[in-house]
């Protein structure tokens, strides 16, 4: 198991906003305090298996993760959305719906709060358009520029896309162009509706 973690954590039980940055090569997580957005968790794992047993050790893995965070309030959550044109996307959207699989079956047996079982899902050109100003970035430019902006440094793209989006799920925003992206978001076609 090889995992990082970022951050000085959450001091106190706050609500909280949740980014998942689904990699195979980087898991990241970020729980993150919004009325502290300099207050928050990122991890980044590595599965050390491959196949269905990948998927069934990063379930777990994001269920551990989810139950250190029970004495804070989720606000809401978001996700990275997967890219259909890319080489790997039938592996990585079997990844993504293990991820809404997973949220689905733990907040549905807690907390009874729909919205937390159908995340936010954001385009990563939508991300870098939040975090950057433009959707075009490149990952360096994001590492940048989430420093720039928001005084938060990483050195792993998964836990900076990762805590972009919490602050997204967290409605958090310090400009026009920010504010635009959380308005955007808002729109049904960005989250799974309930029947």
């Amino acid at each position: 198991m090889t995992e990082k973690q970022f951050g000085p954590g959450i001091l106190t039980p706050s609500e909280i906003a949740v980014g998942i940055d689904q990699s195979l090569t980087g898991f990241a997580i970020t729980f993150l305090s919004t009325s502290d957005p300099n207050q928050y968790s990122t991890y980044v794992y590595k599965s050390p298996y491959s196949g269905v047993q990948r998927l069934a050790d990063i379930r777990k893995w994001l269920e551990g993760k989810l139950n250190l965070f029970r004495d804070n309030f989720y606000l809401d959550i978001a996700m990275e959305g997967t890219v259909l044109a890319s080489q790997s996307a039938l592996i990585l959207g079997e990844l993504s719906a293990t991820v809404k699989l997973t949220l689905w079956d733990y907040f549905d047996a807690y907390d009874k709060q729909p919205h937390l079982q159908t995340p936010i899902q954001v385009s990563p050109m939508t991300l870098k358009k939040y975090a950057t100003g433009k959707g075009s970035a490149k990952k360096q430019e994001m590492l940048l520029q989430i420093y720039k902006r928001w005084g938060i440094e990483f050195n792993d793209d998964n836990a900076a896309d990762s805590y972009a989006l919490a602050r997204l799920a967290g409605k958090i925003s310090k400009d026009d162009v920010e504010k635009a992206v959380v308005e955007q978001i808002k729109a049904p076609k960005y989250r799974d509706q309930i029947n």
